[in-house]
C-alpha cells in the first residue's frame, strides 16, 4: 500500500526518499528525544494529487490528512479552526535546498477572521495576532497565486509602525488583492487553506519560480513532468512574542571557513531584546538551552556525517529544533570540513572524495595555483583510489611544466601545430609550404628543425619518466597558408601604384603572383576533411620527416642527459589501416637513422588518433599497426553530428539545448549515447586483436563526472585534458572508481540475497 501520510514519530532516516530530507532528519531527532514540533509528512505520492490541475483528493487521502491533524490536536490540546483555542500549522517543502535558500513556506495556516481573535486571546496580544494573519495572507497570495510581495507592500505603506487599525486595514486590502488577482477569495475554511498550502509548497519547480520577482496573474497550474516534493506540516511554535522567546540559525561548523565549533545567529523577541544581540545573548541568558544546541550540533553531525544547519525557536523558555539540513559551505569550508570529518573517523576517505564538486576545485585554484593543503591531500587520496591515468593536453613546453605541477602523469596530446603557428615561426612554415621545389622546401624545414627539437627537449625534461604523446602536424593545409583575399588586395594596390623603383616593384609583383598561384593550387573546398597529417604527408612528406627527426634528436639528447624519455608518436586522422602502416614504417625508418645505439634506451610507441567514424568501425584492423588508440572526441563529435563545433555553438546548439533537442552541448559533455558507443565498440574490437592495447581519450569535453565514469566503466586506460582541468579529473576518476566498486558490491549482495 502506498504511504501518503506519515507522522514524524513514525519516520526513519531510511524513509528519506518518501518523506524528504527535512522530514526524515526531524524524525531521527524526534525519536532520539530531541525537542521537535509535532507534525506529519504528506509524501511525494500523496502530494501528486495536489499537483494535478484540479487537485482532487481521494476520500482515503482526505481521511488520512484529517486523521494526522486530529493527532496533532490530541498532542497540543488545540483544535484546527477552533475559535477559542486554534491550532496553527506551518507548511513547508520537505526538500532541502542545495543553495541554502529558504524553502517555500506558509506559516500560521489556520488563521481566518474568527480564529485570529482566538489567537489574540491566547497570546493576550491582538496586534501580534493580526500581524500573523497579515503575513499569512501575503505569503498565501504569493505562493498560491503568484502575486508579488511588492503589491502587498504598496497596500501597507510604512512597515515601521503597525497598530491594530493599520493591520485591520491591511488585512482587508490583502484579501481584496487576492480575490482581484487570484480570482478566488482567500479561504476562510481552514481545511481548504491547508490543502492549498500543501499544493503550493509541494510543487518545487513552481515554488522556486514564485520566489523570484513575477508579474501579477502568473499561471500557477503545474506543468506535466514537474517534480513534486513531500510537504512538511508542523505545529506552529512562537518565537516572536513574549519573554524568553526568539529564533535563530546555527551551523555545526563555520560555513565560510570550516572552523570547528557552533556558529550562527539568534534574534530575541521584542520583549527579550537587549543590547547584547546574537548567540552571545543566548549563551548568557539561557545557558542550558545554548548547551542543548551545542549537543544537537554534535549529535547531528556525527549521525548525518556532514555539517548541519539547524533552525530553532525558543518559545517561552522552551527550545524547539525547527528544521535541519546539510549546510551550504564555501569551497574552502567544504574541503576543510570534509578532511576533518575523515580525521575524526565520522566518514571514510571514499565518502570524502565523493563529496567534492567541480566548483570546489575551481574556487580553490583561483586563489592558489597549486591548490590549498586540503585540496592537495584530497588529490593524494584520489590518486590512491583512481584507476584511470590522467594525462595533459599541451600546446607549448611551458604547459608541460604546469601540467606536472597539477599532477599530470604524462602528456596525452602534444599539439605540434600550435608550436609551428606562433608568430615567430609561421613565416618559415608558409615559405616552406609555398616553395616550388623540394630543395627549397627542405631549406625551410632546416630552419624549423632546431626549433621543434628544442620544444621536445623541454617537454621530455619536464616529463622525465612519464609518457609524452606527440601528435604529428594536424592542421588542415589551408590554416598554414596566407589569406588569399589579403594577397589579392595587395596585388591590386601594387598594380594601381606608380613605382619609384621599377625593378624592385617588378620583383615583388612577380613573387606575389607566384604565391597567389601556389595558394590557389593548394586551395581546398572542404579543408577540414582534406590534407591533414596522414594525407598531408603524401603531398609534403618532408614536413613529417622533419618532425620525426626533431622528436628523435630530442630523445637522444634527453637520454644522454640522464632522462627517461618515453615518446609516443600519434598519427591523427587515420581512416584506413594502410595509412597508419605507411606512416609507422616511416617512423621506424627515421628512428633507426637518428637514434642509433640509443634506440635500446628509447622504447617509443606509435599509435592512432581515432577521429573518423570509419577508423572506429575498423578498429580491429587498425589495432594491428597501433600500439595505442587515442580517441579525439571533438572531431568524432563533429563527424557524428554532422556539424562543426564553432559554427554550431554560435548558431543553433544553445537553441537546441534550451528546447531539449540536444540535452547537453556535446562539445562540453561527452555524447555517451552516440560518440560514446562508437568509442566503446572500437575499444572492444581493438582489444580482440590486441588484448593489452592502450586506449584513452584526449578531449576537453570529458572532464565531468558522467563522462569520466563512462571512461572508467568501458576500461579506458587514460583521459587527457587541459592542465587546468587535471585536479578535478583526478578527483572525478577516483569518484568513478568508488562508485564502480560500490555498485559491484551491491550487485553481489543482491545476488547473494537472491540465492539465499
Amino acid at each position: 500500500m502506498t504511504k501518503r501520510v506519515v507522522l514524524l514519530e513514525e519516520g526513519t532516516a531510511e524513509m528519506k526518499g518518501l518523506m524528504g530530507s527535512k522530514g526524515a532528519g526531524l524524525a531521527v531527532l524526534l525519536q532520539a528525544g530531541w525537542p521537535v514540533p509535532a507534525g506529519f509528512i504528506v509524501t511525494r505520492e500523496g502530494c501528486r494529487a495536489f499537483c494535478t490541475r484540479l487537485g482532487h483528493l481521494s476520500t482515503e487521502e482526505v481521511q488520512e490528512i484529517g486523521s494526522a491533524v486530529r493527532h496533532l490536536e490530541g498532542q497540543t490540546g488545540k483544535f484546527f479552526g477552533d475559535s477559542v483555542a486554534p491550532l496553527l500549522l506551518a507548511v513547508r517543502s520537505s526538500e532541502a535546498n542545495s543553495h541554502d535558500m529558504e524553502s517555500p513556506a506558509l506559516l500560521h495556516v489556520g488563521l481566518n477572521d474568527v480564529t485570529v481573535e482566538g489567537l489574540a486571546r491566547q497570546t493576550n496580544d491582538r496586534q501580534y495576532a493580526l500581524n500573523c494573519y497579515r503575513i499569512l495572507l501575503q505569503d498565501y497570495g504569493q505562493l498560491v497565486h503568484g502575486i508579488p510581495y511588492t503589491l502587498f507592500e504598496e497596500k501597507l505603506g510604512d512597515l515601521s509602525f503597525l497598530d491594530e487599525a493599520k493591520l485591520e486595514f491591511a488585512i482587508a486590502e490583502y484579501k481584496q488583492l487576492i480575490e482581484d488577482i487570484g480570482l478566488h477569495p482567500f479561504p476562510q475554511d481552514v481545511q481548504l487553506q491547508l490543502k492549498e498550502a500543501i499544493r503550493a509548497v509541494s510543487h518545487t519547480q513552481r515554488a522556486s519560480r514564485l520566489n523570484s520577482q513575477q508579474e501579477p496573474g502568473l499561471q500557477t497550474t503545474p506543468r506535466s513532468g514537474d517534480h513534486q516534493a513531500p510537504a512538511l506540516i508542523q505545529v506552529m511554535v512562537n518565537g516572536e512574542q513574549g519573554e524568553r522567546s526568539g529564533s535563530g540559525t546555527v551551523y555545526s561548523r563555520h560555513p565560510g571557513t570550516g572552523e570547528r565549533g557552533m556558529t550562527g545567529e539568534y534574534s530575541a523577541s521584542a520583549a527579550s531584546q537587549t543590547q547584547d544581540e546574537g548567540l552571545g545573548q543566548l549563551r548568557r541568558e539561557e545557558p542550558e538551552l545554548y548547551d542543548l544546541l551545542l549537543e544537537a550540533c554534535s549529535y547531528l553531525e556525527n549521525y548525518m556525517g556532514e555539517v548541519q544547519k539547524i533552525q530553532f525557536i525558543i518559545d517561552s523558555g522552551e527550545l524547539y529544533l525547527l528544521l535541519i539540513s546539510p549546510a551550504c559551505l564555501s569551497a574552502k569550508a567544504a574541503l576543510r570540513c570534509t578532511i576533518d570529518l575523515v580525521h575524526e573517523e565520522i566518514i571514510t576517505k571514499a565518502d570524502a572524495i565523493l563529496r567534492i564538486e567541480p566548483w570546489h576545485v575551481t574556487e580553490m585554484l583561483k586563489g592558489f595555483s597549486s591548490g590549498t593543503p586540503e585540496l592537495q591531500l584530497l588529490l593524494e587520496w584520489s590518486d590512491e583510489i583512481k584507476e584511470l591515468t590522467i594525462l595533459s593536453n599541451i600546446d607549448h613546453p611551458q604547459d608541460a611544466v604546469t601540467a606536472r605541477l597539477q599532477g599530470a602523469e604524462g602528456i596525452g596530446l602534444c599539439r605540434t601545430e600550435h608550436m609551428l603557428m606562433s608568430a615567430s615561426r609561421l613565416p618559415f612554415v608558409q615559405k616552406m609550404i609555398l616553395a616550388d621545389s623540394e630543395s627549397e622546401r627542405r631549406r625551410g624545414l632546416e630552419r624549423l628543425l632546431p626549433m621543434q627539437q628544442f620544444d621536445f627537449e623541454q617537454i621530455f625534461e619536464a616529463m622525465d619518466g612519464y609518457p609524452v604523446t606527440i601528435r604529428l602536424l594536424d592542421l588542415p593545409l589551408h590554416e598554414l597558408l596566407p589569406d588569399l583575399g589579403v594577397l589579392e588586395k595587395r596585388r591590386e594596390w601594387l598594380q594601381a601604384e606608380e613605382p619609384q623603383e621599377k625593378e624592385d616593384f617588378q620583383i615583388e609583383l612577380e613573387e606575389l603572383e607566384r604565391v597567389i598561384r601556389r595558394v590557389s593550387e593548394l586551395h581546398e573546398h572542404h579543408p577540414t576533411l582534406g590534407q591533414q597529417v596522414c594525407r598531408l604527408s603524401t603531398v609534403f612528406p618532408e614536413i613529417v620527416d622533419m618532425q620525426l627527426e626533431a622528436i628523435f634528436r630530442a630523445a637522444v639528447k634527453g637520454i644522454r642527459q640522464g632522462w627517461w624519455v618515453r615518446p609516443e608518436i600519434m598519427i591523427p586522422q587515420i581512416g584506413h589501416v594502410h595509412e597508419l602502416q605507411l606512416l609507422r614504417d616511416l617512423v621506424d625508418h627515421v628512428a633507426d637513422q637518428v637514434l642509433g645505439e640509443e634506440k635500446r634506451h628509447c622504447l617509443y610507441r606509435v599509435g592512432a588518433m581515432i577521429e573518423a567514424p570509419r577508423a572506429a568501425l575498423t578498429a580491429a584492423h587498425i589495432a594491428r599497426q597501433a600500439d595505442f588508440f587515442s580517441f579525439g572526441t571533438d572531431e568524432l563529435t563533429e563527424m557524428m553530428f554532422g556539424y562543426r563545433r564553432h559554427e554550431s555553438e554560435k548558431r543553433f546548439i544553445q537553441l537546441d539545448t534550451d528546447s531539449r533537442t540536444v540535452t547537453n552541448n556535446p562539445f562540453h559533455v561527452l555524447d555517451i549515447e552516440g560518440v560514446g558507443q562508437l568509442i566503446e565498440m572500437a575499444v572492444v574490437q581493438g582489444r580482440i586483436r590486441k588484448p593489452h592495447l592502450k586506449t584513452g581519450i584526449c578531449g576537453e569535453n570529458v572532464v565531468d563526472l558522467e563522462s569520466i565514469t563512462f571512461c572508467h566503466r568501458i576500461g579506458l586506460d587514460f583521459v587527457s585534458c587541459l592542465p587546468a582541468q587535471i585536479p578535478y579529473a583526478r578527483i572525478a576518476a577516483a569518484q568513478a572508481a568508488i562508485k564502480g566498486q560500490r555498485e559491484r558490491a551491491n550487485t553481489q549482495n543482491a545476488d547473494i540475497s537472491t540465492i539465499a
